[in-house]
């Protein structure tokens, strides 16, 4: 999970609370970034190896005023390619730096958008058992995703005030990520 700041959507959602509206908790933008990641990995060498990985990212909202709730889901499917370059600490630890690079496609209230993603992933695997078989994986994961809005809603209007535009699909973000790992 992490946090992030897709300005277009919270504007969006905004857009559709009534400016008197007294919001019965939280706020009306997104910030939190949740992550489901599976990914292989294999070590050419020591120190590198490649990590395919698919990627999927989503923030839900729900926004509660008066007797009305709304519920809002930005969502992204990304496969991704990263090299990863290791270091071993010890005999528990690995510390790793992995550059990737993901195609993403996005999605949120009738709205699309598809681009590429760059991610940096900086951390560390506690590894257990023989040969590094099993483990856990931590990492703070630095990612800009920018996408340009391919396709849309023809007519965008709000309930309670002109619906600004959603040019962008926003998932630049840091991402804090726990991972498990088997191996053979």
């Amino acid at each position: 999970m992490g946090g992030f700041s897709p300005s277009d959507v919270n504007a969006y959602m905004k857009s559709q609370v009534p400016s008197n509206a007294y919001m019965s908790s939280g706020f009306s933008e997104m910030v939190l970034l949740l992550s489901l990641d599976f990914s292989v990995a294999y070590y050419f060498a020591d120190w590198v190896g490649v990590r395919p990985s698919l990627l999927y990212f989503f923030s839900p909202k729900i926004l509660v005023y008066g007797d009305t709730t709304q519920s809002y889901v930005l969502h992204s499917l990304a496969p991704q390619l990263s090299v990863d370059f290791a270091y071993d600490a010890g005999k528990l630890a690995r510390l790793f730096v992995s550059p990737g690079l993901a195609y993403q496609a996005a999605w949120f209230e009738g709205y699309a958008a598809h681009g590429l993603g760059y991610e940096l992933a900086l951390g560390v695997d506690l590894s257990f058992g023989v040969a590094r078989a099993k483990g856990l994986s931590l990492a703070l994961v630095f990612r800009e995703a920018k996408l340009d809005v391919s396709s849309g809603p023809t007519k965008s209007t709000g309930l309670y005030s002109p619906t600004p535009a959603v040019n962008t699909l926003d998932f630049s973000s840091v991402i804090f990520r726990i991972g498990f790992q088997w191996g053979i």
